[in-house]
Formats: C-alpha cells, sequence, structure tokens
C-alpha cells in the first residue's frame, strides 16, 4: 500500500449542516468533500458509515489493505491521536475551531464501533437501505410461487403478469437514543481511547436494543402477515436427537435453506452436544455427513423463547432501514463543549420473504 497523504481541509460546522441538507451522514459529507478538494479517489466514495464500515470489514476478510477514511485521513492531517494506548487527550479536539467541528464525528464513529460489536444485525439481515425520510413502506411481490413462475406463452398471447407494490403496512422505524451529559472541564484531561469506549457502551447498548427489534420482527412479522413460514419440531418434546439436527439444516422449503439460526444458551448447549455425539465427523467445508449446518448465534434475551431457534436464509429473510449512523446533537458539543446532547440510532426492520424465516421447537 502506498504511502498515505493527508491534507487539511478548512473545516467549519456548517458541513453538519449541508450533511443535514443532503440527508447524509457527516462521515459520507466529509469523504465526498475530501475527494473533491484534496483530488484524491476514495473507495469510500458515496458511502454512509455502515457502508464504509461495512467495506472494510469486506477488506480483512479478504486480506487486503484497508485504505483510511477522509474523516481517519484528517485526524491525522491534524496530528490527532484518536486511537490505541497513546492517544491524546479530549481538549486536543478543542486545540482549534476547526478540529473541534471533528469532535461529534468521532463520537459518532465510536458509538457506531460499539453497535457492531454487539449487533446481529449485519449477520441475518439480506439488505440495508439508508433511510430517507422518517417512514418506510417496503415493497411487495406475491409470495405464492406459483404466482411468480415464468409461463409458456404461445405467439401473441401476453405474458401473465406479477405485481411488484408497496406494502400496506408501513414499517416501524424507531429511535434508539441517549442523552449525553457531560462537562468539558471533567472530560479535557481524559485519554480519547477512554472516552471513546464511553461511546462504544453507548453503541453497544443500542446494537443490543436494535437486534431485539430485529428478532421480535423476525418472530412475529411487520405488520404484514408474514410470520415464519416453516416449523422444524423434534421428534421427542424436550430432547434434540441427530434426525432432528438434519430436520433442522434440510427444513426450509425450496429453493431456500436456513443457514444461520440463534437461540438461547441452554437449548444451543443441548444442541451442540447432539452434534459432538454424531458419529459422522465434520468436514473442512463444516458439513456432517455431506449436510451444511447452519451457522448459530447465541442471543440470551427474553426477546427468544427458551424452547426455539429462529432461522433464516440470510438472502431473502429480512430487510434491515436505517439513517446509516448515530445522529447527534453536534452544536451543543462544538459550541458548548459536551454540557449535553442527544445521540440516536434510528433503525427498523421488515420480512422480505417469509419463506426464508424458520422456527425449530423443541417443545410440541
Amino acid at each position: 500500500m502506498p504511502p498515505i497523504t493527508t491534507k487539511k481541509l478548512k473545516l467549519e460546522i456548517g458541513m453538519y449542516q449541508e450533511a443535514a441538507a443532503k440527508n447524509i451522514g457527516m462521515s459520507q459529507w466529509l469523504e465526498d468533500h475530501y475527494a473533491e478538494k484534496a483530488q484524491e479517489d476514495s473507495i469510500y466514495l458515496g458511502m454512509s458509515m455502515h457502508e464504509q464500515e461495512m467495506k472494510k470489514i469486506e477488506l480483512r476478510k479478504a486480506g487486503k489493505e484497508v485504505p483510511p477514511t477522509a474523516f481517519e485521513k484528517l485526524l491525522m492531517a491534524h496530528d490527532i491521536k484518536a486511537f490505541g494506548a497513546g492517544s491524546d487527550f479530549v481538549e486536543k479536539f478543542y486545540s482549534t475551531a476547526e478540529t473541534a467541528v471533528l469532535f461529534p464525528n468521532f463520537i459518532a464513529n465510536r458509538i457506531y464501533a460499539g453497535l457492531l460489536l454487539t449487533s446481529l444485525v449485519p449477520q441475518f439481515v439480506a439488505t440495508t437501505e439508508i433511510l430517507k425520510g422518517l417512514n418506510y413502506q417496503k415493497l411487495y411481490m406475491a409470495e405464492v410461487e406459483v404466482d411468480r413462475q415464468l409461463r409458456e406463452v404461445g405467439q401473441g398471447v401476453e405474458f401473465p403478469a406479477v405485481e411488484i407494490s408497496v406494502s400496506d403496512q408501513v414499517v416501524a422505524v424507531k429511535k434508539f437514543g441517549r442523552y449525553l451529559q457531560a462537562s468539558y472541564e471533567a472530560m479535557q484531561f481524559q485519554r480519547l481511547n477512554a472516552f471513546g469506549l464511553m461511546m462504544q457502551r453507548i453503541g453497544v447498548q443500542i446494537g443490543i436494543d436494535e437486534t431485539d427489534e430485529m428478532f421480535y420482527v423476525h418472530i412475529n412479522g411487520d405488520g404484514n402477515s408474514n410470520t415464519p413460514g416453516t416449523t422444524v419440531t423434534t421428534a421427542a418434546s424436550g430432547t434434540i436427537a441427530v434426525q432432528d439436527v438434519i430436520a433442522w439444516a434440510t427444513g426450509a422449503p425450496s429453493p431456500y435453506k436456513t443457514d444461520k439460526f440463534v437461540g438461547k444458551k441452554a437449548l444451543l448447549q443441548e444442541y451442540l452436544a447432539t452434534i459432538a455425539g454424531m458419529n459422522y465427523p465434520v468436514d473442512p467445508t463444516g458439513k456432517v455427513a455431506g449436510i451444511s449446518l447452519p451457522q448459530w448465534f447465541e442471543w440470551d434475551r427474553t426477546i427468544i423463547t427458551a424452547d426455539r431457534f429462529f432461522g433464516v436464509d440470510s438472502r431473502f429473510g429480512l430487510g434491515h432501514v436505517t439513517t446509516g449512523q448515530p445522529m447527534i446533537e453536534y452544536e451543543k458539543i462544538i459550541r458548548k463543549q459536551l454540557t449535553g446532547a442527544a445521540i440516536s440510532q434510528r433503525s427498523g426492520f421488515h420480512v422480505i420473504d417469509a419463506n426464508a424465516n424458520t422456527i425449530f421447537d423443541e417443545t410440541h
């Protein structure tokens, strides 16, 4: 990777207002602005904070170098060490009026990092859309296969139509947030990595709350009569046997395949004990006796019932709409130096195809 070049750009509070006017987050606005003013290409151009972080994860998984975002370049240009044990004090952001402008985005960055630490949303949803406005009406298509199939038609005969429409029900997009209250005097000599960890903890809770909401929609539908399409039950109530594991791995109707599922700790332990006792070894591809087992996740919270797994074909099952990054009352943070500011994240979920969502039931 070639040496990183950084440039100082003029920074002012009005940038947040410009970003809001375009209905984009500050991270995306900075990326577009930096590319234009510094005359540099960027792989993050036009991406929200969510999309930037997903791109970084993709690059790391592929073993590739991860270039810095415009925000990270601006921190380097202003010699602000915001991460790691040798990080600067909070007061470094307030050393100039320009660097103070970057502080709300640092807070949003750390909150989003915490959100990604705990949220299962990226694992389970098929699509994430950046919300424009406060309401969302999803696209809807006939869920009965016979209504979607291509038909053989005679010459001059019209093709049968399948209608794509907007659903009757508005998908609930909920706001998750907290009020941050701290004086500059209390924070100025705190290291940025320690302060950032506090912000991550807020993000962790937002990630927990939105994951709970995602599974609520999976279990109960999004208001459009679309609860999970298939339930796999165990052969004997209260016990998971080998044949139940196989039935769960193959239970979704074709062409769907449950590739991920979630459950509480105790039921997962029982499931894993059954797998461990199988006579067939797991091969290098993760298959048992030629069967691909779905990836499991633990979510030991009240939204998940103790006797059930909730599975999804992550290509088709659930959709996610979000503001893309935490919203922050930036003026209070910049001008009033952390006296108090609301931090919030908007997030909502909808069922794309109920047939792609499944349930495993141990007690029936």
